[in-house]
């Protein structure tokens, strides 16, 4: 519920009179101004759902019941009819007005009010005595009035109850009397008041109650008038939209007929006056009387008579008519016109008549034109002896002259004058064959795509022995004029015999010809090829369109000489083309066919094919004319040099590729050799490049390997060679060696370079490179050589630091194949099983209790014996091997912590490379479900160096598995990259000091480090263990120094499985552990005392 404040009082107009009324503004908070003569105290009243809270500052006066009134039963009716009237929120009305004041001052009171009762206020329509807009509708007398048809009546408003405790009543203005007439409409709804209002008890009698509900008709009356008036409005507005609409369609009508090529006009049917006429009627007619007659006597004689009588007929059949008939133009001439009458009925009565008339003249002119030259072909097919026939489609029978049935082989007899029918099928069987289907074929497309065809056909002549004879058909397919449905086809036929039998004479004699000249044009008509013709005697070439506009001349910019020709070729290929043209000319080849480039008119060269032959020579066999083509091939030579490009280079990066460097290292080589300087190979290897690409995406991998080929380029010597073998490999071949120091001098700028920052769309990451030298020997190395020994190199480079660079030294074969023995043994002992857990106690100080073991790995091997963490570890992270042993590791010792007590943990170590790949959170979890091993009792140890590589990530990944209970320990702290930030960022549970920090603690400096960390987890809330504790004044120390756990051999060395197992149920282990303890705590003490 809101909050209102306001200071404006009801302004009572008899100033003797003090209070207020509240002005509404929400049913939360009302302020209300009392005024009186001495002095003004303000009233806040809160008004709640069921109570108002009535303070003052001089006192309270404690809490009032708020009597609510029942709604009506028709409320959300009431109050659609009242929102439908339209009259909330109006501006004053006199006539409102002048009944208030008219009942105010019949009855005499103080304050009278058109109240309209809404959802949450009274507002009054008209007031007088008062000038306030309304109250809330919880305050208002009102609300009970529109409850009933008849007049409340509130003689003394303290005397009744739903009224007594009002704040209307009680505060000002103090109501004490109250008469409300309700406002009821035509439909019986109830939606305000007639009220009078005064301070004083009095009583009301049945004449007054009378006259007041006498009022409460008027206003209601003004009511369904205002509501009249809005309807009248909606009413008149409509009116005008749709006279605009009307207005609308009429203009878009008339500009339609205006823009029609007929005439158009409207014809009145009593008297035959035009009523409408179009811009075509008035522009060809020109000034002309609205008269049926003025129009009539503008119809041409000789067609007025016809044009009367079908106008008579349509007048008496009041059917659309159609004629055709010449009506004068303004200027005189008679042109013909098609008119077309339509009744307009109303009523099923004709009113009018909508005529048009469109200009035929063309088309009657044409007709006429068409019938005198169907007369003239009429009669030169009689001269011509030709054979005319007509075929109905409908009833399919072929109608043929007496002339056309002899050629066509049917029968009839000589003389005869008499057309002969047959049917299609008869008329087809005379058809040769061979013919049939063109024919068909003919008639076919002259049905879908046109109206006339001409074909060629043999046909059988009975009479004549069977023998064939070609005949010419002409056909024309006649069509409905109204449908377009084909009618019939008429036709004529010609004997051409004689012509085929002399035109097959033709075509054998002139076979040989056409062959010639056949295989001429396809030396000229190269489809879009570029024409030349080239008389060697003057020099004179002519270019055809697509020869000069291939590259981007116009007819004239060249010179038709062959000089101008051999300008435009490149210069590089002159002298190639040239050779070429030559042994043609000479008759050494049998074509001219060259690659080369012309000079466009842009001064771009364009790759060309040129071909061309010598087609003409003397009698001593020299060349006269030579013509030829060239086709635009630069498209394909660009495609050909990147394929070439692409087959020596890498796409990615574009640093050339392998091919290329076997090339450039060979000929280097071959140098060193012929004693011409020294050679040096550097083969690199990108670190951490893969944590960047499965982290980060392949896309930006790309990116990362394409900015570290540009550093390299940007760092070697000029002459040095950069490749990209593959993967995040690359090589850089020294050209140029004085030293081996150069060689190691820009093995360092590379890694000084490669190490610096990258940012990868944002992403800021770091990877190191690590780099074999191999310097190439006096007698100069074979490639291969050459490059194995830079890779046993870089093996040795990765296998050290990382990050770094290793010269090739004699031996480094043994060593390396001695650790790829070992890696291939390490996976058949990961796959067959061959690794051992064993297990280092954890000693609490506080209790001296065992709380818990860190699982420790180990290799057993059968032949060479325990082989060492240290040896076979980095191994494993080098070759991913950690990944399927660290998770072996997981399971296998929750499996073994789950049989101990419930109060022991076990702790395994996490590798920074179970990081680096998804699902290390599956793996914890999938182990913790397996064994039945409770979160709790399951502690991760991490090293710093794991939050190097991805803080944020790592962290995430530490948090989710922490909010399910497993413990975090901060391994070996102190010996990585010690950022106090990763103990702000989370909240580890352990932290583990390193052995090199006990192992020296008698140190004052080693000591001091000690307390610091065990400062900083105290207040980080973390235990503090300490590795490595080995001797009794180690234990001592550690323990004066605050460490909460110890583990080291002092305790206890690792031990297996099973004799963990015996340690945790054997007493006398742990009691012996407990004693030693007890006996340093004594040595100590004694100590103490002695100083």
């Amino acid at each position: 519920m809101g909050r209102i404040v306001s200071e404006t009082a009801w302004g009572v107009r008899t100033d003797a009179r003090s209070g207020c009324l509240p002005v509404y503004q929400s049913p939360s908070e009302v302020r209300l101004v009392h005024r009186s003569s001495c002095r003004d105290a303000l009233l806040t009243y809160n008004v709640y759902s069921r109570c108002s809270d009535i303070s003052t500052k001089r006192g309270r006066f404690g809490a009032v019941e708020a009597h609510r009134p029942p709604l009506p039963v028709n409320e959300a009716e009431r109050l659609a009819e009242l929102r439908d009237l339209r009259i909330l929120d109006t501006p004053a009305e006199a006539h409102f007005d002048a009944v208030c004041k008219a009942v105010a001052a019949l009855f005499s009171l103080p304050i009278a009010l058109v109240s309209l009762v809404d959802s949450d206020r009274q507002w009054f329509k008209a007031k007088c005595g008062i000038d306030v807009e309304g109250t809330p509708r919880e305050l208002a007398f009102c609300t009970y009035a529109i409850l009933r048809d008849d007049v409340l009546v509130v003689e003394d408003a303290t005397a009744d109850p739903r009224f007594a405790d009002n704040p209307l009543v009680m505060g000002g203005p103090g109501i004490r009397f109250y008469a409300g007439a309700p406002l009821v409409l035509q439909s019986g709804i109830r939606v305000g008041t007639l009220c009078v209002i005064d301070t004083k008890p009095r009583s009301f009698s049945d004449l007054q109650k009378t006259q007041l509900q006498d009022f409460a008709r008027i206003v209601v009356a003004h009511i369904e008038l205002h509501r009249a008036r809005l309807l009248l409005e909606a009413a008149l507005e409509d009116r005008i939209r749709s006279e605009a609409q009307i207005a609308a369609s009429e203009a878009r009508y008339r500009a339609l007929a205006d823009g029609l090529p007929q005439m158009v006009w409207v014809m009145a049917c009593s008297d035959g006056a035009a009523i409408y006429t179009n811009e075509r009627f008035r522009s060809y007619y020109g000034a002309i009387g609205p008269q049926r007659e003025e129009r009539i006597a503008r119809n041409h004689p000789a067609d007025a008579e016809h044009m009367a009588e079908v106008w008579r007929r349509a007048i008496t059949d009041e059917h659309t008519y159609v004629v055709e008939g010449r009506l004068r133009r303004h200027d005189g001439i008679h042109r013909w016109h098609k008119l077309i009458m339509i009744p307009v009925r109303r009523n099923e009565t004709v009113v009018e008549w909508l005529g048009t008339a469109l200009d035929i003249e063309d088309i009657v002119t044409a007709r006429d034109t068409l019938e005198q030259t169907t007369d003239l072909l009429r009669l030169a097919q009689e001269a011509a002896g030709a054979g005319v026939w007509q075929w109905n489609l409908d009833e399919d029978v072929v109608r043929n002259s007496p002339e056309s049935a002899r050629m066509h082989g049917l029968p009839c007899a000589p003389g005869s004058t008499e057309w002969v029918e047959v049917s299609v099928a008869d008329w087809s069987a005379n058809v040769h064959p061979d013919d049939l289907a063109p024919v068909q074929a003919a008639y076919a497309a002259a049905l879908r795509d046109g109206e006339t065809y001409k074909v060629e056909f043999r046909v059988r002549q009975t009479e004549r022995g069977d023998a064939y004879r070609w005949l010419m058909g002409f056909s024309r397919i006649i069509r409905d004029e109204a449908t377009g449905r084909p009618l019939r086809v008429v036709g004529l036929n010609l004997d051409v015999t004689e012509r085929r039998t002399t035109q097959d004479a033709l075509i054998h004699s002139e076979s040989r010809l056409r062959t010639s000249e056949e295989r001429l044009a396809l030396a000229l008509d190269s489809g879009t090829d570029g024409l030349w013709d080239w008389d060697v005697a003057t020099g004179h070439v002519w270019y055809s369109d697509r020869a000069l506009t291939l590259l981007g001349y116009a007819p004239g910019d060249i010179k038709p000489h062959i000089s101008a020709c051999i300008d435009l070729v490149h210069p590089d290929d002159l002298k190639h083309t040239q050779t070429r043209l030559a042994e043609h000319l000479k008759g050494i080849t049998a074509a001219y066919i060259c690659e080369h480039r012309l000079r466009a008119k842009s001064g771009e060269y364009t790759w060309v094919l040129s071909r061309g032959r010598v087609v003409s020579q003397d009698a001593q066999g020299a060349s006269l004319r030579m013509v030829g083509t060239y086709i635009d091939i630069t498209e394909r030579k660009a495609y050909e040099q990147s394929i070439a490009y692409m087959a020596r280079h890498d796409v990615l990066t574009g640093l050339p590729n392998r091919t290329v460097f076997h090339e450039h290292l060979e000929h280097r080589l071959a140098e060193v050799r012929r004693g011409r300087g020294q050679a040096a190979l550097l083969c690199l290897d990108l670190d951490r490049f893969k944590s960047v690409n499965d982290t980060l995406g392949h896309p930006a991998g790309d990116q990362l390997l394409c900015q570290i080929a540009a550093r390299l380029k940007a760092t070697v010597r000029e002459g040095d060679v950069v490749v990209r073998l593959g993967g995040d490999e690359f090589a850089i071949i020294i050209s140029h060696l004085d030293h081996a120091h150069d060689a190691s001098a820009l093995a360092q700028r590379v890694i000084d370079a490669v190490g610096q920052p990258l940012d990868l769309n944002g992403h800021l990451v770091t990877v190191g490179v690590s780099i074999g030298i191999a310097v190439a020997s006096a007698n100069g190395n074979l490639p291969d050589a050459l490059l194995k020994n830079a890779d046993l190199a870089l093996y040795r480079a990765k296998a050290s630091a990382r990050n770094c660079y290793r010269f090739y030294e004699a031996g480094m074969d043994a060593a390396v194949e001695a650790r790829m023995q070992l890696e291939f043994e390490m996976r058949e002992a990961v796959m067959c099983g061959g690794f051992a857990l064993h297990y280092q106690p954890v000693l609490r100080l506080a209790d001296h209790r065992i709380v818990g073991f860190e699982a420790l790995m180990r290799w057993p091997h059968p032949t060479r014996g325990m082989i060492p963490p240290s040896t076979f570890i980095p191994l494993a992270e080098e070759t991913g091997m950690i990944i399927p042993l660290g998770s072996w590791a997981l399971q296998e010792a929750c499996r073994e912590a789950a049989s101990w007590p419930n109060d022991l943990r076990i702790a395994v170590n996490v590798s920074a490379i179970q990081f680096q790949q998804p699902g290390l959170e599956q793996s914890v979890m999938s182990a913790l479900a397996a064994s039945g091993l409770a979160p709790h009792r399951l502690k991760l140890e991490i090293t710093e160096s794991i939050l190097v590589q991805d803080a944020e990530a790592v962290i995430a990944c530490l948090h989710r598995l922490k909010s399910v209970g497993v413990r975090i320990a901060l391994d070996d702290f102190g010996t990585g990259y010690s950022s106090l930030s990763y103990l702000r960022l989370f909240p580890f549970d352990t932290i583990k000091i390193d052995r090199s920090f006990i192992s020296e603690i008698s140190d004052p400096g080693a000591a001091a480090i000690v307390r610091a960390v065990v400062g900083i987890a105290t207040q980080l809330g973390a235990t503090v263990t300490a590795e490595g504790v080995e001797t009794d004044e180690q234990l001592k120390q550690v323990h004066r120094e605050g460490c909460t756990d110890v583990q080291g051999y002092l305790i206890s060395r690792p031990l297996s499985a099973e004799k963990a197992t015996e340690f945790i149920g054997s007493s006398s282990l742990v009691k012996q552990a407990y004693n030693k303890l007890r006996e340093v705590e004594q040595i100590g003490r004694n100590q103490i005392w002695a100083a």
